[in-house]
């Protein structure tokens, strides 16, 4: 009795000590996006702001200029992250019941052709997709930007909702096919509301790569119109000097979305759902 005591005293600290590590530079981000400019550069640095000011945050939502529009970037992320979400799950909610239900020759190749994809790093089709784009007049375009995205959104999410529709016993569908329901029927009243988890978690997923992606926003958006957040928020920047301040507070502002998104969307994240379908 002893023991357990130990160890379960011994995993909480451990617990606290990981949630610390994870948590310590969102703590610090959000100091600093209270801090004055002298806080910040101050030799002491410390946790809470001497002098909070909420400037960074007037700056980041008030100011617009020729270089400077935070509304018009919110504006292109949103619609980046959303499309890019739609095409995807479309896509993968397709694909992922395809290679789940349908056997063909190729297929075992297939879905581990689409995982491996995911090995090569992202940096690697830049050139390749700046090449095409370019000769599809695609540069500096929110659409062509959702196209890039999609490349490598749509082949992690094809297997992880492969991976749903394989937990769904195929049962479900051959007591509706007697029934007399059609493939398409099956799929979208039978088959999809039972995957709510699947598609909430990957639909997350493609949001998030959309919403935070950097490398591909910098190199083929050119107009300070078309700029994504983490590109415009990346601009404060500079090379002798940065405003540490708006940067932390336009960080703080681009992940406020994401945080409210899981918190709507906890519940769903939990499986389980076709283990209870199977009983009813």
């Amino acid at each position: 009795m002893k023991k357990k005591r130990v160890k379960k005293i011994i995993t909480v600290i451990l617990v606290i000590l990981v949630c610390m590590f994870a948590l310590l530079p969102f703590v610090w981000m959000i100091s600093t996006s209270f801090k004055p400019a002298n806080e910040v550069y101050s030799k002491t640095p410390s946790f809470i702001p001497n002098e909070p000011t909420v400037e960074g945050y007037t700056e980041m939502l008030t100011t617009q200029s020729s270089t400077f529009d935070f509304p018009q970037w919110l504006t292109n992320s949103v619609i980046v992250a959303l499309l890019t979400t739609v095409f995807s799950m479309i896509i993968a909610t397709l694909g992922g019941y395809g290679l789940s239900r349908f056997r063909f020759r190729g297929r075992g190749f297939l879905s581990y052709f689409i995982l491996t994809t995911q090995v090569l790093p992202g940096s690697l089709l830049i050139i390749p997709l700046y090449v095409i784009m370019g000769n599809l007049q695609l540069l500096d375009t929110r659409i062509g930007l959702v196209a890039a995205y999609c490349t490598f959104s749509v082949p992690f999410c094809t297997w992880m909702m492969k991976g749903f529709f394989d937990t769904i016993p195929i049962s479900l569908e051959e007591a509706a096919r007697v029934d007399g329901a059609g493939r398409f029927r099956i799929f979208s009243t039978v088959v999809l509301p039972l995957t709510v988890p699947g598609l909430v978690a990957t639909g997350i997923f493609s949001f998030i790569n959309g919403w935070n992606e950097y490398l591909f926003a910098s190199t083929f958006m050119k107009s300070y119109e078309n700029w994504t957040l983490p590109v415009g928020i990346a601009s404060f920047q500079g090379q002798y000097t940065t405003n540490w301040g708006t940067l932390m507070a336009g960080a703080v502002l681009i992940t406020i979305p994401v945080v409210i998104l899981f918190l709507l969307l906890q519940k769903h994240l939990v499986s389980g759902m076709t283990a209870g379908a199977v009983k009813q």
